[in-house]
């Protein structure tokens, strides 16, 4: 487990073991390969940019985005590095919270960033305190900002206070700020920053606070074009992750875009495919088990879309034969089949201008998906019966639950639409390997089932947080809501208990023994407590050794 209270007011001296990266007078841990083009630190491939290169890429920033919204990016830019970074530390040292902690400025001294002098450091998890001050020498992003712009009048090291607040935040495991007090570039002789609980800043830090809720620049484009005031959209923040409403989320709220969202970071990649892909026409095809918010996330590519004005169309090809798909996609005319009396308008159809929405996209026959694509190709296509075409001009967002690859060895697929998918495929996670996403979407679930059946006061009791975030979810996220929904029209009182839940989700959560084991539940479980092997194997109920076996079974580190 980690610390629960730091010793207050200590300088100290680097311990060996951080010391000895910055002994001697020459990076011993760099190693460059010019013949591969290859540089690596520390084991960590990279890239070197010189100063000049650093403020030309800052100086587009501010002239393209404006000095606000380069400042916000800038900054959490450096959150989600200094997340990532303190991850990793936090592994290296073994879960030791005070060596991770040190080890952010140590590591980015040698990458050349600054020189890092022993900071102040106060933190007391009981009393709800902290207090970090740190002074940082030749810091790179004070230099480059004073290479575009001299005396600016303000603190520039945007990034590096975005940076050892995501990092600090991590190790703890609570929301903090950073702020630099004093900057270089403003004439100081060294930059200091400071940090603290989020709540613990007043308004100075509001900038900062913002900085994780400001909307896309499309969206605010666009509300600006038609004459809407834009205001920041705040998210429910009581999880039942944590119970507190923070002000700054572990994970930037970005990861998500209308009408999709999400905290942890094993989304990001799903949701900047879907921003890329959103404003093309190229097909796209959603890969991912029932129930991980498939049709969820097309929509909300086809909002963002410039089809958006227009139809989305959803065909569920689960549960119905050839024949009926056929029908069911093309449409027919009077008599086109036995039994047809009237004329129907197919889900192709009904798409034109818009999206069509194909679930399970490898059932449908070989010879449709065949006409799918020509649909796709020539904007037309024929109904059942009829001689003469109709139009048909839409975008295809399909979704299935078997990798594509697979669908095409097996002959479920056919070679033309597996190159036309492939091109837009998104890779959607599974809830059970989203981190803490349960926590958040179970709050979500529970604020709008408060509102749908009067019962404002709900909320969820400590036990039942656990329980949402150890149970494997089968179902992923449909599951979920169904689960919060069932508990607020069952539980007798205003708090959600564990018994109020429905019995699959306990059965899953208590019934997961040593044999039951499968790669995925100890990755989540590792997840959930930052790598803590005492806790992960607490939280599956095994013992260490158990879980030791298990990681070396299924070979993760």
């Amino acid at each position: 487990m980690r610390p629960t209270k730091l010793s207050a007011k200590v300088f100290y001296e680097l311990p060996g073991m951080l010391a000895r990266y910055l002994e001697g007078g020459k990076n011993l841990w760099m190693e460059s390969l010019p013949r591969e083009g290859k540089l690596t630190l520390l084991n960590r491939p990279g890239a070197f940019s010189d100063l000049e290169s650093l403020a030309v890429e800052r100086r587009q920033l501010l002239d393209i985005l404006g000095h606000d919204r380069a400042r916000a990016l800038l900054y959490r830019i450096g959150f989600e590095q200094g997340r990532r970074d303190a991850s990793r530390h936090y592994a290296i040292f073994s879960q030791n919270a005070r060596l991770a902690l040190q080890a952010g400025p140590v590591f980015k001294q040698l990458q050349g960033r600054f020189v890092a002098e022993p900071p102040r450091f106060e933190f007391d998890l009981d009393a709800k305190t902290l207090y970090r001050e740190g002074v940082l020498l030749g810091n790179v992003e004070a230099q480059v900002h004073r290479m575009i712009q001299d005396a600016p009048g303000e603190c520039v090291c945007w990034g590096t206070a975005g940076y050892l607040s995501g990092h600090v935040t991590e190790v703890l495991g609570k929301p903090v700020l950073t702020l630099e007090t004093e900057c270089v570039s403003d004439g100081a002789p060294a930059c200091r920053f400071i940090s603290k609980l989020s709540a613990e800043w007043g308004g100075e830090a509001e900038w900062a606070r913002q900085a994780f809720r400001l909307e896309p620049v499309d969206r605010e484009i666009a509300r600006a074009a038609e004459g809407v005031p834009v205001e920041v959209s705040v998210k429910d923040s009581a999880t039942p992750s944590g119970g507190e409403e923070d002000d700054v989320p572990v994970a930037p709220p970005e990861i998500g875009i209308d009408g999709f969202w999400a905290r942890d970071a094993s989304m990001r990649p799903v949701v900047l495919r879907a921003r890329q892909l959103a404003v093309s026409d190229v097909p796209v095809c959603i890969v991912g088990e029932s129930g991980t918010g498939r049709e969820t996330l097309a929509k909300a590519m086809h909002a963002m879309g410039p089809r958006s004005e227009n139809p989305f169309v959803v065909l569920d090809c689960i549960g119905m034969d050839a024949d009926m798909l056929a029908r069911e996609l093309w449409g027919h005319a009077p008599g086109a089949f036995p039994g047809a009396v009237r004329a129907s308008m197919g889900a192709a159809t009904r798409a034109h201008g818009g999206a069509l929405y194909v679930n399970e996209v490898t059932r449908l026959p070989l010879d449709v998906q065949g006409g799918l694509l020509r649909a796709l190709e020539d904007r037309r296509l024929y109904a059942l019966g009829e001689d003469q075409p109709r139009e048909a001009d839409f975008r295809l967002i399909a979704a299935t639950q078997s990798e594509l690859k697979e669908a095409l060895d097996e002959g479920l697929l056919r070679e033309e639409l597996y190159y036309a998918l492939t091109a837009g495929r998104i890779a959607m996670p599974a809830l059970r390997n989203r981190g803490s996403d349960a926590g958040t979407l179970a709050a979500s679930f529970l604020k709008e089932a408060r509102l749908r059946h009067g019962r404002p006061d709900m909320r969820f009791s400590e036990e039942t947080r656990e329980v949402l975030l150890d149970c494997a979810w089968p179902g992923n996220v449909r599951q979920l809501r169904n689960a919060i929904e069932y508990a607020v029209l069952v539980a007798q009182g205003p708090e959600i208990t564990p018994a109020d839940l429905p019995e699959e989700v306990l059965v899953t959560r208590m019934s997961r023994g040593p044999q039951e084991l499968n790669r995925d539940v100890v990755l989540a479980a590792l997840r959930q407590s930052r790598g803590n092997r005492s806790e992960a194997a607490e939280r599956l109920g095994v013992g260490r050794t158990t879980l030791w076996r298990a990681m070396r079974r299924w070979g993760i580190e």
